[in-house]
């Protein structure tokens, strides 16, 4: 009797276990980036230096999750995302946070696609509802420091911590994705606490348009600006215009993309413009890819003109180049390089100001990177 009822209870976990299996999907994932990266800066008050180091996420940044979906039936399905960002060169994690990357709960359905948590912002390139990044730029926002769309944008967060997202369905190729975000950093803003009037709250709001061989997006992003060294500062809350897409010849792929800006206190990542109480101007980057030998080629072109939001005096111009050259060995293992080139040109007072600002970087970078 006892043999038979324990054999009766295994068979029903068992069973539960099958049911739960066709039901749910869990998926162990992440990607593993190391590379080399040789630089040389000049500043605008001291002599240029040049350094060599080994560094992780230059192409993909380095990251660990756990993703899954459950279907709910009648075309529901709820899903989730946990992701880990950490350094591959030293083992370090990334921003302090378990999972600083991305942690979300979703759930989409024939009304679209709504998703809750710490995710990346629409006007970047983390995260699935970043709608320029990748779209409009060969590079993204990576390939070491010169490369990618942030040298001549300027970016409100990498992350947004509890953020709320709606995707639309597609209407003959076109859909719109909102994010708004009740706090937009926990940690970095320890006197601003979702639900207070001193957090830093945001939202972005998107159009894009799809097809086989182009995409088009058009995108806002605005920032309240409400810590209080922001009002200290005289920083009013910050806007962004985005336009840009790409294009699909066959044998080779275009990119473009414009940012207009008013009221950020920085831009430009590596050579980086930095005014307290804001800062106005625009960028605009054009891109090539052109598939060879297996791999492809990839270069970009890059402008921005940016000046003080209530100091004219205050300006930088930079201008940006890069190349380079991608090999899958398998699916999941590429190699990568690039050269990349980018000089900014200051004022007479902002450089009196800022005697240490950076003037240029040449940058030589390559690595190899594996998805699993």
């Amino acid at each position: 009797m006892k043999i038979r009822l324990f054999s009766a209870a295994v068979a029903a976990l068992m069973a539960t276990a099958s049911m739960y299996a066709s039901a749910t999907n869990v998926e162990l994932y992440g990607i593993v980036d190391y590379g080399m990266s040789i630089q040389n800066r000049s500043y605008v008050g001291q002599d240029s230096t040049t350094t060599s180091a080994l560094k992780s996420g230059q192409y993909n940044g380095s990251r660990w999750g756990i993703r899954g979906t459950e279907e709910l039936g009648n075309g529901l399905k709820v899903g989730f995302v946990l992701e880990n960002g950490f350094d591959a060169d030293t083992g370090a994690m990334k921003s302090g946070r378990l999972f600083g990357r991305d942690a979300r709960l979703f759930v989409e359905g024939a009304f679209g696609h709504i998703a809750f948590g710490r995710m990346g912002p629409e006007i970047g390139c983390t995260g699935p509802y970043a709608r320029f990044g990748r779209w409009v730029n060969p590079f993204s926002c990576g390939w070491g420091d010169v490369g990618g769309t942030l040298q001549v944008i300027s970016l409100g967060y990498d992350y947004l911590d509890n953020a709320v997202a709606y995707i639309s369905p597609k209407f003959a190729g076109v859909d719109a994705t909102v994010i708004y975000s009740f706090g937009t950093d926990s940690t970095k803003f320890g006197d601003g606490t979702e639900g207070k009037s001193s957090v830093n709250r945001t939202y972005a709001a998107t159009l894009r348009y799809q097809n086989d061989r182009m995409m088009i997006a058009a995108g806002i992003e605005s920032i309240n600006q409400a810590q209080p060294a922001a009002r200290e500062a005289n920083l009013d809350g910050s806007f962004s215009y985005n336009l840009g897409g790409n294009f699909n010849a066959g044998w080779a792929k275009f990119y473009a993309y414009g940012q207009y800006f008013q009221n950020y206190a920085a831009t430009s990542k590596t050579t980086m413009f930095t005014i307290p109480s804001g800062i106005d101007g625009f960028g605009v980057m054009v891109g090539v890819e052109v598939p060879a030998w297996g791999g492809s080629f990839l270069s970009t072109v890059g402008y921005g003109d940016f000046e003080g939001s209530h100091a004219s005096n205050l300006t930088m111009k930079t201008y940006q180049a890069a190349l380079g050259y991608q090999y899958p060995i398998t699916k999941r293992t590429r190699l990568y390089g690039a050269v990349s080139w980018i000089r900014s040109d200051y004022s007479k007072d902002y450089e009196k100001d800022h005697p240490q600002a950076t003037e240029g970087v040449n940058e030589l970078i390559f690595g190899i990177v594996h998805k699993f």
